[in-house]
């Protein structure tokens, strides 16, 4: 019976040393661009907090959590810019946040991963695909991801905004994050 309890003991200890490493952000953007209107727009969100816990090696363990203030978003435009922050659009006085979690990871090779995610905007939850590459350096790694997504799953620009011939549904995410191991 010992050996047996040694047996398990061991396996449990083997297990949790497969954890995934934190990571926190030194650096990084988190990048939009769409169509107004049939002209081309890029913007950014100048505040997000990505929480990331990451090992190719124990990809059951790694996760990412991402939690955005939608009041900055930034097109370098002050009248686009008010009006998704208005009910229309992003609503951050009812939702301040949206959140990006993911649930879980495969690898496609030695620095490419997807993940199934959820991202939530304006209460509503939209499971995604979250292709990203994981590069690793001497002092952290990096994590860049591209991303399309149609802004109307999540009830953004609904009503007389919904004519595409307005406002692509389709809006491209694009996150370029440098990072630094916790110690």
């Amino acid at each position: 019976m010992n050996l047996l309890r040694t047996l398990a003991l061991a396996a449990l200890l083997a297990s949790s040393a497969a954890s995934s490493a934190e990571y926190t952000m030194r650096t990084g953007t988190l990048t939009f661009s769409g169509q107004q209107q049939g002209e081309a727009f890029e913007g950014r969100f100048d505040a997000f907090t990505p929480i990331i816990q990451f090992d190719a090696a124990a990809l059951a363990t790694s996760k990412l959590d991402v939690s955005i203030d939608l009041a900055s978003a930034d097109t370098q435009n002050s009248e686009r810019d008010d009006a998704l922050k208005g009910s229309d659009f992003f609503a951050v006085a009812d939702f301040p946040k949206a959140r990006f979690v993911t649930q879980s990871m495969r690898a496609i090779d030695a620095t490419h991963f997807e993940a199934d995610a959820t991202l939530t905007i304006r209460d509503q939850t939209v499971a995604l695909k979250f292709p990203f590459s994981f590069e690793p350096n001497a002092d952290g790694a990096r994590l860049k991801a591209k991303v399309t997504l149609d802004r109307l799953a999540f009830g953004i620009g609904t009503g007389d905004w919904a004519d595409e011939g307005m406002i692509g549904h389709q809006v491209e995410v694009n996150v370029d994050l440098t990072l630094a191991k916790k110690s």
